[in-house]
């Protein structure tokens, strides 16, 4: 990745504060009292303690939500539909927490180079069929869009964890983060890194940019704006869910 395709995911892994929704303060993190974070983590710049795995989430929601900002990515919702003849069902499956409106996702551009929007290119062209556009390529609910990105993958992990070496990997190798000599965590080696915080600053003005975006889609839109929102989220905590079980059986 070079400085020039540094986009939504990686703005959003760097200036995670920003995007996250909890947080604690350093000297309260000990203290599991005062906050419910899972995995707390120390923002690369702010003196804030936030939740590794809401990272994560945030740096996938803020990715898909750019596109389709930028208009690259279009989403609809769908009404639920009750099966023929059933339709007295709709109001009961809304107060069991279903039937909710299916969220759909079609491309409808090119994407900017960037780890996760390289991805998704990828997936997208997979599903691409001979001789059709953007215009005409197939609308496909969210959740399976999300869970054919991380089986794609070449190797299956935690969805959470994925995400962050995936991002923070070509942010590594473009030098936002350096990597120390090796230090282990009982029999388990590994590199710390450490990041560049003058370089992460290079990029602030596009934070401020990316997040503008976001407002005014937010604002346009908030119905899908939300429904974007809660998708990611529950999606990756299934994707997740399923991982663990598969592993602690």
């Amino acid at each position: 990745m070079r400085l020039a395709d540094v986009q939504a995911d990686a703005l959003a892994f760097m200036y995670a504060h920003e995007f996250v929704e909890q947080s604690i303060e350093e000297k309260d993190l000990h203290n599991p009292l005062l906050h419910d974070i899972e995995y707390p983590t120390k923002a690369p710049l702010s003196d804030r303690v936030i939740d590794r795995n809401e990272v994560a989430e945030k740096v996938i929601f803020v990715a898909l939500a750019d596109l389709v900002a930028q208009r690259r990515l279009k989403l609809t919702l769908e009404p639920p539909r009750a099966p023929l003849g059933q339709r007295w069902l709709l109001p009961l499956l809304r107060l069991a927490g279903a039937g909710r409106p299916l969220l759909l996702v079609q491309r409808d551009g090119s994407f900017p180079a960037s780890p996760l929007n390289k991805a998704l290119t990828d997936l997208f062209d997979s599903l691409w069929q001979p001789g059709s556009d953007f215009i005409s390529e197939p609308r496909l609910p969210l959740r399976r869009l999300l869970k054919l990105l991380f089986q794609r993958r070449e190797k299956e992990r935690d969805p959470y964890h994925d995400v962050l070496q995936w991002v923070g990997d070509e942010l590594v190798d473009e030098g936002f983060y350096n990597e120390s000599t090796e230090v282990a965590v009982g029999a388990l080696p590994f590199k710390e890194a450490h990041p560049d915080k003058e370089k992460m600053l290079s990029v602030a003005p596009r934070v401020e940019a990316l997040k503008e975006r976001l407002t005014t889609l937010q604002r346009r839109d908030p119905e899908l704006y939300e429904a974007l929102r809660s998708t990611v989220k529950e999606t990756i905590k299934e994707i997740s869910v399923l991982f663990a079980r598969r592993y602690s059986l």
